[in-house]
């Protein structure tokens, strides 16, 4: 994987305005800046757009800049000759969403989902997250973690680096089936065991079973000959039975000719009564028929009176409403006049005032009748003059009034003279109806006749008729009394047969009883067959998982004995084991090589992964154990690790590192082309660091992208080209210089 690109827009401390990171204008350049400018951003930029997480695990919001509510990452790369760009943004909003691409060129490489498409890049690349960051990703603190641990140590981290936990995982997986297998086999042996504890028991079951038939047989037998016993006398019932069904219904229709015979006396009883009846209303004919005769001239007379009685109250409910008008007319007309002898008398108490002052005028002709003043002849002549004008006109207005109020008096209403009408009216029609009450009375006294008129007429029809229905109902009657003699002489074998009939009934229910107790013994007996065969059966069947349970044994022993030497397999001295002696080899050789050009042929290591133990084994013999020991050697010879300087150790962790890297990263299939180193330089010297820019100048033929993490300006002064990071309070931003 060779960078191009690299866009970001609000990436931790990054805002939306930050230029592209161009890769392609250098080979090797340092990124500088103070801590916490976001240095390290720009890589956990590549990392989560590239696989999805960073330093700070898989959660994506806390990498969204503080305010904003989306952040996203564009990222361009070569691989094989081909170019790639990959883009994943993160929305908070909703619940948050992330959206993944990838494109080669112009071609969309996206799958349906985002976990298809992540896949499609590590695939791509043959490179996941955890073997990018311990390969192409030298961090601080871990470049001597390998030659500073003990043997054993060195060996797990080897291991870890060779990835082979996953070989760790299949051992204990192996133990784990090793263990079901065991347990499944401990549970066959008490299975086997139940089962042998069953079959122990064949013999006793097979001979209840032939007890149980042979009863049961013996039982159903019985039954079959009660069951004949019961048809014999079911047959013999039958015949009972119709006999007595031709007795019975002749008895039914003793009773039903008995009862007909009931009907008749009392039709015959009646026809006699209601004969009696008629001849009764015959006898009272010739009253009966004056009186209706008479009833029906009041009835008539009833009805003229009643014509005349309904004028009555009509012409009395007239009267009242015009004598209600009259009294209206009548309360007006005082009314009025009480209104205009008001005013009269108010023009007569003016009149009267007028003449009082006239007097005092008269008696008093210097002074004025009503302040008292003192006035002249002239003004008492004209007010004399002005009361007696005002006098006569208050004479003519009374006499207008008493005018009007004859004219009210001598008003005559027009309803008066109606009233009048109506008046005689009602004294005629009250004359006209005055036998009105005796004329009902008399009607209801006579009323009974009307009814008793009716069956008159029909008695006269009627007795002809009763007297021929009699003669046919006394024939009906003999003749049912002869009925019932002939049918009552047929019953006299009626108990008989009903005495049989229950006896019959009795020996029925007896074999039945026997009958029901043999079916429950049946039953009961091949009930005890069933289980018994059941049981047997069982047996068979037990017999059947006896040969399967050996066998599913002899297989579980088998799956054991595989799944134990499997994690022996899997584990540390197996091909573990393997795979790190053959990797000691080329680890060897490529840290050898690097170590050449860092020391110019000076140096070299050697790995041994066994040793003899100091004390002897049986047989007197010393014995061989696994270790990891690196064996470092100059042109004085091999020394211990600790007795080179500290400029020459840093040269073999750092050939050790990044042999190291390429064995992990060739182990994964894919290309190491970009290297990134954050060693922590400021715990060297300036002859040390001075060093670091010569292995680096050394090495980077061997990388296509070198990237040096560091915030020291007198070691970022050694790089021609650096990406400078600053923090300003638009938010974190980069300029390369040296291009």
């Amino acid at each position: 994987m060779i960078p191009v690109k690299l866009k970001l827009s609000n990436f931790t401390s990054y805002s939306s305005e930050v230029p592209v990171l161009d890769f392609s204008k250098f080979h090797l350049a340092a990124i500088s800046g103070q801590n916490g400018a976001g240095k390290s951003s720009i890589l956990d930029s590549i990392t989560w757009c590239v696989w999805g997480t960073s330093r700070l695990g898989d959660s994506s919001d806390q990498l969204v800049r503080l305010g904003q509510s989306q952040m996203s990452v564009e990222f361009t790369f070569e691989l094989d000759g081909h170019t790639y760009t990959v883009t994943r943004q993160r929305i908070l909003k909703g619940g948050g969403s992330t959206s993944l691409e990838l494109f080669s060129n112009s071609h969309n490489l996206t799958e349906g989902t985002i976990k298809a498409t992540q896949q499609k890049i590590i695939d791509t690349l043959h490179l996941s997250y955890e073997t990018f960051v311990n390969s192409a990703f030298l961090r601080q603190g871990h470049a001597d973690e390998f030659t500073t641990k003990g043997a054993s140590d060195r060996k797990r981290i080897l291991a870890d680096i060779l990835g082979l936990a996953h070989y760790d995982a299949l051992e204990e997986k192996a133990k784990e089936k090793a263990k079901e297998a065991s347990t499944k086999l401990q549970m066959l042996e008490y299975q086997l065991l139940e089962i042998d504890a069953e079959l122990s028991q064949k013999e006793a079951r097979e001979k209840a079973l032939t007890e149980a038939e042979a009863e049961a047989e013996k039982a159903e037998k019985e039954l079959l000959e009660i069951e004949g016993e019961i048809k014999t006398i079911e047959l013999e019932r039958e015949v009972v039975a119709t006999k007595l069904k031709t007795l019975e219904e002749a008895q039914s229709r003793l009773e039903a000719a008995e009862k007909e015979l009931a009907d008749l006396k009392i039709q015959i009883s009646l026809k006699e009564k209601a004969q009696a009846e008629y001849q009764v209303i015959l006898d009272q004919g010739k009253e009966i028929e004056e009186n209706y005769q008479k009833l029906q001239g009041l009835q008539q007379r009833r009805q003229e009176l009643e014509s005349k009685r309904t004028e009555l109250i009509k012409v009395k409910d007239e009267l009242n409403d015009l004598q209600k008008k009259i009294n209206e007319r009548e309360t007006n007309r005082q009314k009025a006049i009480s209104d205009v002898e008001i005013k009269k008398q108010a023009l007569e108490t003016k009149k009267q005032q007028l003449e009082e002052q006239n007097k005092k005028l008269a008696e008093q002709k210097d002074a004025c009748p009503t302040c008292g003043q003192v006035i002249g002849q002239d003004k008492h002549s004209e007010i004399i003059k002005t009361n007696k004008e005002a006098e006569e006109k208050i004479n003519q207005e009374i006499e207008q009034l008493e005018t009007t109020i004859k004219k009210y008096q001598a008003v005559v209403f027009p309803e008066a003279a109606q009233a009048k009408d109506k008046e005689d009216q009602v004294k005629k029609l009250e004359e006209e109806t005055k036998d009105f009450r005796e004329t009902f009375e008399t009607i209801t006294v006579l009323g009974k006749y009307e009814n008793l008129y009716t069956k008159l007429q029909q008695a006269e029809t009627a007795v002809k008729t009763h007297q021929e229905t009699m003669v046919d109902l006394q024939k009906i009657y003999a003749g049912k009394e002869k009925q019932i003699a002939d049918e009552s002489a047929n019953l006299k074998d009626l108990t008989t047969y009903q005495n049989s009939l229950q006896e019959i009934k009795e020996r029925i229910q007896g074999k039945e009883t026997v009958k029901t107790e043999l079916a429950a013994k049946a039953r009961q007996f091949r009930t005890q067959a069933g289980a018994a065969k059941e049981l047997v059966s069982r047996t068979t069947q037990f017999e059947k998982m006896q040969k399967e349970k050996g066998e599913e044994k002899t297989k579980l022993k088998k799956e054991k004995e595989v799944f134990e030497e499997l994690a022996q397999a899997f584990g540390k001295k197996g091909i573990q084991a393997m795979i790190i002696e053959t990797a000691i080899p080329e680890l060897e050789e490529e840290t050898n090589r690097l170590l050449d050009k860092l020391t110019e042929g000076r140096m070299k290591i050697r790995f041994e992964t066994q040793r003899e133990t100091k004390t002897k084994v049986a047989g007197g013999e010393k014995g061989i154990i696994e270790t990891l020991d690196i064996i470092i050697s100059d042109e004085m010879g091999e020394r211990p690790y600790e007795s080179y300087s500290g400029g020459e150790q840093f040269r073999v962790n750092f050939a050790i590192r990044l042999a190291l890297s390429r064995l992990l990263t060739h182990r994964a299939g894919a290309k190491l082309q970009f290297l990134v180193i954050d060693e922590g330089f400021g715990t060297q010297d300036a002859q040390g660091r001075s060093r670091i820019v010569e292995a680096l100048q050394i090495i980077k033929d061997d990388f296509e992208k070198i990237l040096v993490i560091t915030h020291m300006e007198e070691l970022k002064e050694e790089f021609p080209v650096r990406i400078e990071v600053q923090k300003t309070p638009a938010g974190s931003t980069f300029e390369v210089v040296g291009v």
